[in-house]
Parts: C-alpha cells; structure tokens; sequence
C-alpha cells in the first residue's frame, strides 16, 4: 500500500493479551492514520478482537507471532512494513493507550516535514519532571519519552538501526532516544495533554498491613528482570556520551532496589528477579527471560 501525499501516516499497535477495551483505544486514532499495523505477541491469536475493530475498513494489517517476541521487535516489525509501503512516519502505540480527539495529528502536520525531527510525542501528563525546552507553539524539545503515542520518522529509524531487538522490553524506548540524540536527531513532545496511558498495576499497600497508606505502581515480578538487566546495559552504552542520564537511570535502579525492600508486598519474589537481571547483564544475556 503505497502513501498518497506527504501527509500520509501508518500507525503500529503491540497486542499482548488485550482485554476488549483495546477496541476503544484503537479507534481513538484509527481514523487519523492510512494503515494500522496490528502486531499481536499472545500466544493466542486475536483476530475475531481486530474484525470488531476494523468492520470493513480494511485499514488493518494483523500479524500473529503466536508468541511474545517482545515490544522491540514488534516495533521493528511494523516500522519495516511501514517502509516498505514507502511511509516516512508511524505512530506506535500500546494496547493500552488512547487519544482524546485528533488534536494531536493537527499538530504534527505542522511539524513533519522538519527531517531533523527523530519523533514527537503526544503527552500523556502534565507532570514530567525532566528537561525539556520550547521548540514551537504546539512541542517541546524533550530528552527522552515512552515509545506509545510517538510518531517516529522512519527515516532516523532505519539510520539508527532501530529498536534493540535484544532489550525485549524495558528501555526500549531510552535506547531508541539515545540513539536518535546521538544522531542528531530532536524528540519533541506536546504542550499540552492529549493522550491517556495506563502504567503499571496499582496494588493497594492497606491490604498487605504496610503502615504507608498509598497507591503503589507496581509491575508483574519478571518485569524487575528487565528492568534491572536493560538499565545496566544502558548504564555501560551510554557511559561516556550521556553521563547525567546515565546517573539518572542507576539513581532509578538504586531507588527501585529500596521500594522493593521496604515497601512491596512479596519482596522476595520480586528481589529474585531483580538480581536475576544483574546476573544476566554480566553474563551478556539478553532477549526474553528463559526462567533461569
């Protein structure tokens, strides 16, 4: 399928066991984008989920990995057909994630045909407490953002050689921004709010007897593998070209170690694969965690 004129968008989302919401989600922007390129990592297909979805469309690519290769790769995936149908730019987005109107691709039109741009994002809140800098009326030039609710110039993607295949999850989208900074290349996200994204599960800390009464954001325990392993790996690639936000990503570690111990319930299940990561990145061991 070939683009029509220079404003023509493909759009990514990863499945991982979705839940029927993702249909809300999904037309969040659908109508916005040329094609969507449906990656799905469950080991079970959902194409009766994407019939609902597309209904006749016919906008809807859908692959099926029967199994979880992990968010780079699928990103990878995506963004290779997406140049092959001779786009320059895909939104990616989480199952998770929605747009609250089509504010946001108003905006980028004003931006895209700046090549010197890696990505811009959409805000997902208005509290992020990172550098950021005024770039025009609508972005802001930003370090670093997650990889959903991004529209990525797809030529930097193929200069930059991608999403690390190797990272699985977690850090993915660091690396991807690193790797565009050190190419030159800006991250812009919006000014103002225009996407919804769900972090984490919220497990409440009154129902395990814990004296601290608040919300805490927590992940199933294997994500601490990642999370633990990818951040070393960034730590050690980035060391010498990006200093303060390496410092950044081991204060991080260092600050997820002491949540763990002090605050989460099952503490020992989750310091198991927190320190499973750290073996791993000194063993070179990368891609999905192998339960050993």
């Amino acid at each position: 399928m070939k683009k029509e004129n220079k404003n023509s968008l493909a759009g990514c989302v990863i499945l991982y066991n979705p839940a029927n919401s993702v249909i809300k989600n999904i037309n969040s922007y659908i109508n916005y984008i040329d094609i969507l390129y449906v990656v799905d990592n469950s080991a079970k297909g959902n194409m009766g989920l994407v019939d609902m979805i597309d209904a006749g469309k016919l906008k809807i690519i859908y692959i099926s990995e029967k199994e979880n290769i992990g968010i780079a790769a699928a990103l990878n995936i995506a963004a290779r057909l997406a140049v092959n149908d001779s786009y320059d730019w895909l939104l990616t987005m989480d199952q998770d994630s929605c747009f609250f109107g089509q504010e946001f691709f108003s905006i980028w039109k004003t931006e895209n045909q700046n090549e010197g741009i890696g990505l811009m994002a959409a805000s997902y809140t208005n509290y992020y407490d990172r550098w950021q800098k005024k770039y025009s009326n609508h972005f802001n030039e930003i370090h670093f953002i997650i990889t959903s609710g991004n529209i990525i110039n797809l030529k930097a993607w193929e200069r930059t050689r991608g999403f690390e295949d190797k990272l699985f999850i977690d850090e993915v989208d660091h690396d991807y921004c690193l790797k565009l900074r050190e190419n030159k290349y800006k991250i812009l996200i919006s000014k103002n709010k225009l996407m919804d994204h769900e972090i984490g599960e919220f497990y409440d800390t009154k129902n395990v007897g814990l004296k601290v009464n608040r919300l805490l954001n927590l992940h199933n325990p294997v994500r601490y593998y990642y999370i633990s392993r990818n951040v070393l790996y960034i730590c050690r690639k980035y060391f010498f070209t990006d200093f303060k936000f390496v410092s950044a990503r081991f204060y991080y570690l260092i600050k997820t170690l002491a949540k763990i111990i002090l605050r989460y319930p099952d503490k020992t299940i989750y310091l198991k694969f927190f320190f499973a990561g750290f073996r791993d990145f000194s063993l070179s061991k990368y891609n999905k965690y192998d339960g050993r």
